[in-house]
C-alpha cells in the first residue's frame, strides 16, 4: 500500500495508470451531503495488471502532501478502464471517460449492489460529529484505507466474473449516467438549489428518490410544499410533460396491441359503457376502471375486450415462465429478476413488478434523447418522477424546444407549465 506524499510516488501512479485498467475509490470530506456538494478528500486507486495501492489525499489533516483534484484526473483520465463503486455519485465530482460502475455491473446480475460497510471507527465517528460536514478529513487515513481495501475485495471479484460488454448493462450505465446529469441541475429554491437523490436499486428497477427527508418522487400537490421550485432563469418557469395512459401504452406495446394515438381512456371507455359518444363522468369512472384491472386483476366480464383479452392471455403465460424458471427477463435491458430477491409472488403482481422495470427502462432511453436534445439549450432537466420529465425553463427557448423534447419522449405527453412547481397549467392545446 503507497500513500502517496511525494513527486516521486505520484510519478509511479501516473506510471501504473498508464499501462492498467483500475479500481477508482473516492472518499468524500461529508459522507453525509449530496454527492454534488461534498469534496473529496482523498481517493484509493488499486492497478488491476500488477495489483498496486496507493492513496492519495486532496485535503486531510495527516497528509503531508495534498494533490488537487485537477491533479489526480490528469494521471487517471486514460483510455484504460475505470471501475468506480457507483457510476451516478462519482460523476458529481469527476468527468472522465472509460467509467464502469460496479454497482450497476452487481444488480444487474444479481439484482443486489454491491454492500459497503464502514468500519468501526467511521460509524464512531459519524455518530459523534453528526453535523460536522467535513468528518471524514479527521477520520485517520489508515481507516480509510482499511474500508477501501474492503470494498477492493468485493469490486475485484465483481470485475472477475462478470462481463462488461452486455447490451443490458451497458444501457444501465447509460441510464446511471443520466440520473447523474439529472441530480446534478438541482431544483432551484428561494435559498438555493436542492439536490435529488435517485436510487436505482430497488426490486423492480423503478428508482426511488429521496434526500434529507424529502421524498422527490411524491412531493405534495395540495399542501403548497411544491411552490418553492421555481426558475433559476430570470424569464423562465417550471415545465413538465408526462405521459398520456403510460402504462397503458406501455403494455400494448408487450403484446402487439395498437392503441390509438388519441385519447386511450375514451378508446377504452367506448367499450366498457358500449357507446360512441362518453359523457364527462363515464371518461372520469374510465379511468378508473383501466386502473383497477390493470393493479388489481382482469374480472371476467372485462375479457370480451379485444385489449384486456390480450393482456390477460400475456399474464398467463408469463407466470407460467416464472413458475418454471423461477426468475423473468425485464423488458429492454433483459436483467434477469429472481424469485430469490423478489420473494413470493402472484400472476398479477408479478405482471405489475414487469411493467414498472418495463417503464423505467423506457424511460431510461427517452432521458437519453432529452438530454442529448438539451446539451444545446440552458434549460435543466430537474426532475424524473415515474411518467413524467420536469425542467426548469429557459422561455427564450421557445415553443421549439418543447416540441424537440416531446418528439424525444416518443409517447403521447401533456404539457403543463407555471411558475413553480406547485402551480403547473395544462397547456397541451398549444403543442398539439
Amino acid at each position: 500500500m503507497i500513500i502517496i506524499d511525494s513527486t516521486q510516488d505520484f510519478n509511479s501512479l501516473a506510471q501504473d495508470c498508464k499501462s492498467s485498467d483500475i479500481v477508482l475509490i473516492p472518499i468524500p470530506s461529508d459522507h453525509s451531503s449530496h454527492p454534488r456538494c461534498s469534496n473529496i478528500t482523498g481517493i484509493y486507486i488499486s492497478t488491476l495488471n500488477n495489483m498496486h495501492n496507493y492513496y492519495i489525499s486532496v485535503k486531510h489533516e495527516e497528509s503531508l502532501h495534498n494533490f488537487t483534484l485537477e491533479q489526480i484526473i490528469g494521471v487517471i483520465d486514460t483510455p484504460h478502464k475505470k471501475y468506480v463503486p457507483d457510476i451516478k455519485e462519482f460523476m458529481h465530482n469527476f468527468n472522465i471517460k472509460n467509467l464502469e460502475c460496479c454497482n450497476s455491473m452487481a444488480y444487474y446480475h444479481s439484482g443486489k449492489k454491491i454492500e459497503q460497510e464502514y468500519t468501526k471507527a467511521h460509524s464512531k465517528l459519524y455518530s459523534m460529529y453528526w453535523n460536522r460536514k467535513n468528518v471524514n478529513e479527521i477520520i485517520p487515513i489508515y481507516k480509510h484505507i482499511e474500508y477501501c481495501q474492503e470494498l477492493d475485495k468485493k469490486i475485484r471479484a465483481i470485475i472477475d466474473v462478470q462481463p462488461t460488454d452486455d447490451s443490458g448493462y451497458i444501457k444501465m450505465l447509460n441510464f446511471m449516467k443520466s440520473l447523474s446529469k439529472i441530480e446534478s441541475s438541482g431544483l432551484n429554491t428561494p435559498e438555493g438549489l436542492e439536490y435529488s437523490y435517485y436510487n436505482p436499486f430497488t426490486m423492480t428497477g423503478r428508482p426511488s428518490n429521496t434526500f434529507n427527508k424529502i421524498n422527490y418522487a411524491a412531493l405534495n400537490k395540495a399542501d403548497g410544499t411544491r411552490n418553492k421550485y421555481i426558475s433559476r432563469f430570470n424569464s423562465g418557469g417550471i415545465l413538465e410533460l408526462d405521459y398520456d395512459a403510460y402504462h397503458l401504452r406501455i403494455i400494448a406495446d408487450i403484446i402487439g396491441y395498437k392503441l390509438p394515438d388519441s385519447s386511450v381512456h375514451e378508446y377504452l371507455g367506448k367499450q366498457y359503457f358500449a357507446t360512441d359518444n362518453l359523457t364527462e363522468k363515464q371518461y372520469s369512472e374510465s379511468k378508473q376502471i383501466s386502473f383497477q384491472i390493470l393493479y388489481g386483476g382482469i374480472p371476467k366480464e372485462f375479457l370480451e375486450i379485444p385489449f384486456f383479452n390480450k393482456v390477460n392471455k400475456f399474464i398467463y403465460n408469463f407466470w407460467q415462465e416464472w413458475r418454471l424458471k423461477n426468475h423473468y427477463k425485464t423488458y429492454l435491458y433483459n436483467r434477469k429478476v429472481y424469485k430469490s430477491v423478489i420473494g413470493e409472488m402472484n400472476p398479477q403482481k408479478l405482471f405489475n413488478y414487469y411493467i414498472q422495470s418495463a417503464e423505467t427502462e423506457l424511460n431510461s432511453e427517452s432521458m437519453e434523447r432529452v438530454i442529448k436534445v438539451l446539451e444545446k439549450y440552458k434549460s435543466k432537466f430537474i426532475l424524473y418522477t415515474y411518467d413524467s420529465f420536469t425542467f426548469d425553463f429557459n422561455m427564450s427557448e421557445g415553443k421549439e424546444l418543447i416540441l424537440k423534447i416531446k418528439n424525444a419522449m416518443k409517447y403521447p405527453t401533456r404539457v403543463s407549465f407555471g411558475s413553480n412547481y406547485g402551480d403547473l397549467k395544462d397547456v397541451s392545446s398549444k403543442f398539439s
